[in-house]
């Protein structure tokens, strides 16, 4: 019987001792390294270390976000990195044969955001056909808020999903609207005093007022918010890259009549305001009232947000290409020779292109006043010498150089119109070894996408 018992001991101990050596050896672990804390309107690293001893095959990690939050890759470890439905994923067909995988993501924080998150995620992988999960210890991180955003727009982590579908719903309602008050005359100063009112509600980025106002008189900007303004062809135009931070806020302008006279009686204005909400354009008609606009509290506006109504007209976004966005590799120049270009003759050379340049002039673009276009044919980690290298290439503008993003960067000509841009680029193609140039925007001297510059000038993309 002795010899019975110590049998099944014996086993089982087998059976454990096994088990444990199999553990061992097929055992994952997965952990998590984040900061403690993030600014709200920041990114920041996460990093996760897998040790998968001997897995290998189909896996994915996955780690869900909360509203407010998005996510980008860093080092995917040759995985299918992905972001949808606020869950990161990073997908393999195949598991990296090394015992330890490392990858890193960044996770970008809204800057309305306030409160603290716990930042978790789970491995999931096959082994012996079986699916097994190994799961990250959470980690809270603190959202400190963003002092670019004023206390009343900050809104708790927890809440921000409700309250982003509360503003969604407020859009279609007719919450982001513009109102006009009767223009004022001013008999002192012998103009009329137009004030606008924004309540922006849900629009962030992009954002335009144009109203078109009466023959006879010029517009001209008192405070325009920070927005862009210009007067033309009867039309004043206000435009805003990024909007002001206020819920609601009041803009003027006055007119001008340009005989010096006029009689101090109601004139007609009309005005559209055009905007931009998670990639969709919205425009409204400006609504004109009696009450006088800079006064209005919260309350009051409230009362007469009712009447407004919105209309949405889904527009065909902009074709980018090659004309619209930097290649993925510049051309690359060389500031020792200039071998690695050979120019070839212009078949076609305007009468006003110069041949000779003066060594002694300086080459550093300048900003501009306003909306332009230039055309790049060329960018590069060194300078180079601009005349020098460009000689042969017997452009029509001169060659300016910029220091941005890393780049020295080479363009030329200023174009208020895209079109001209465009043809020049093309004129370029034809005529010189350049085969890369593309088109690039600039709002006062610092770079914006083609496609705000062509919104903001209500100009047409043509291929």
């Amino acid at each position: 019987m002795n010899r019975f018992y110590k049998l099944i001991v014996t086993g089982v101990l087998f059976i454990i001792f096994t088990s444990f050596f199999w553990i061992f050896q097929t055992g994952v672990t997965i952990s998590m390294d984040a900061p403690d804390t993030i600014e709200a309107g920041t990114e920041v690293t996460v990093n996760v270390t897998i040790n998968k001893g001997r897995v290998s095959g189909h896996a994915r990690y996955q780690q869900e976000l909360p509203a407010g939050f998005t996510a980008r890759s860093d080092n995917s470890a040759h995985a299918i990195f992905s972001f949808q439905d606020q869950k990161v994923t990073l997908m393999w067909v195949g598991l990296p044969s090394q015992d330890e995988i490392k990858f890193s993501y960044k996770i970008i924080a809204d800057e309305r955001l306030t409160g603290s998150i716990d930042l978790d995620g789970t491995f999931g992988y096959i082994d012996n056909n079986d699916r097994h999960y190994a799961n990250v210890r959470p980690k809270m991180v603190a959202i400190n808020p963003s002092p670019n955003v004023s206390p009343e727009m900050r809104v708790d982590v927890n809440d921000f999903a409700i309250r982003a579908s509360m503003a969604a719903a407020a859009v279609e309602s007719g919450q982001t609207v513009a109102f006009r008050q009767q223009p004022v005359w001013m008999e002192e100063d012998r103009v009329y005093l137009v004030t606008l009112l924004i309540n922006k509600d849900a629009a962030r980025k992009y954002a335009k007022i144009e109203e078109t106002v009466p023959a006879g008189f010029t517009a001209t900007n008192l405070d325009s918010k920070g927005g862009i303004f210009t007067f033309r062809n009867q039309v004043a135009s206000i435009i805003w890259m990024d909007l002001p931070l206020e819920p609601y806020f009041t803009v003027t302008y006055i007119l001008i009549p340009q005989d010096g006279a006029v009689a101090a009686s109601a004139i007609n204005i009309s005005g559209l305001f055009t905007f931009i909400i998670s990639e969709r354009t919205f425009e409204s008609a400006i609504i004109e009232r009696s009450e006088t606009l800079a006064s209005l509290d919260r309350e009051q506006l409230n009362r007469i947000l009712s009447g407004a109504t919105i209309h949405s007209s889904e527009q065909r976004p902009l074709t980018a290409d090659s004309q619209t966005s930097a290649p993925s590799t510049p051309t690359t120049v060389t500031p020792s020779t200039s071998t690695t270009v050979t120019p070839s003759t212009p078949t076609t050379v305007p009468p006003s292109t110069p041949t000779t340049v003066l060594p002694s002039r300086s080459y550093i673009l300048s900003p501009e006043e306003g909306i332009y276009y230039r055309v790049q044919i060329a960018a590069g980690h060194r300078p180079v010498n601009v005349p020098q290298y460009f000689r042969n290439y017997r452009l029509q503008y001169d060659v300016m150089r910029e220091d941005h993003e890393g780049w020295f960067k080479y363009t030329v000509g200023s174009f208020a119109e895209y079109k001209d841009a465009r043809d020049y680029r093309v004129h370029t193609s034809n005529t010189t070894t350049i085969n890369d140039a593309f088109v690039v925007a600039y709002n006062d001297g610092r770079r914006i996408t083609v496609q705000d510059a062509l919104m903001a000038l209500n100009q047409q993309w043509i291929r």
